[in-house]
C-alpha cells in the first residue's frame, strides 16, 4: 500500500507542488490524489501537509501542525508588500490593500477563502503573515 491522502484534504496543493515524482494530480479547492504507480512512498507529501491529511503506508496520518484549524492573517504593519503569499496562496485568498495615495501597499487574507494550509506564512518575508 502507498501514501493516501484523506478526506480531510483541503486541496490546497502544497503536497502535489512539493511532490518530486509528481505522483500527486488534481486540482486546487477542489482535490487531489496519489497515484500508488507513480508514487515511490518518498514522504514528501506526509511531510508537506499541515492539515494532517496524508495516510503512510503504515496508516499513520502526517503531522497536522495547524491543529486548531486556524485561518492566516496579515499584520499590516510589517507587511512590506512584495505580493509573494499573493502569488503563492493556492486558494486565491489574498487582496492587495492600497494603503493611501504615496504609501504603498499591503496584504489582507479573506478568512472565509483561507483554509489554513500555510503557504502564505512558508514564503512571507517579514513574517507578517502567521497562522492565527
Amino acid at each position: 500500500m502507498t501514501y493516501r491522502i484523506s478526506d480531510d484534504c483541503v486541496a490546497c496543493g502544497a503536497c502535489a507542488k512539493k511532490c518530486p515524482e509528481n505522483a500527486i494530480e488534481g486540482e486546487i479547492k477542489v482535490g487531489f490524489e496519489i497515484d500508488p504507480i507513480v508514487c515511490m512512498e518518498c514522504g514528501t507529501c506526509f511531510n508537506t501537509c499541515k492539515r494532517g491529511a496524508i495516510i503512510d503506508p503504515a496508516g499513520n496520518r502526517s503531522p497536522q501542525k495547524n491543529k486548531n484549524n486556524s485561518k492566516a492573517i496579515i499584520d499590516k504593519e510589517i507587511c512590506a508588500g512584495c505580493k509573494t503569499c499573493f502569488m503563492n496562496c493556492p486558494m486565491e485568498a489574498i487582496t492587495i490593500i492600497k494603503k493611501g495615495l504615496f504609501s504603498g501597499t499591503y496584504c489582507y487574507i479573506n478568512t472565509d477563502l483561507c483554509s489554513g494550509c500555510g503557504t502564505c506564512t512558508e514564503n512571507c518575508i517579514t513574517g507578517a503573515a502567521v497562522l492565527g
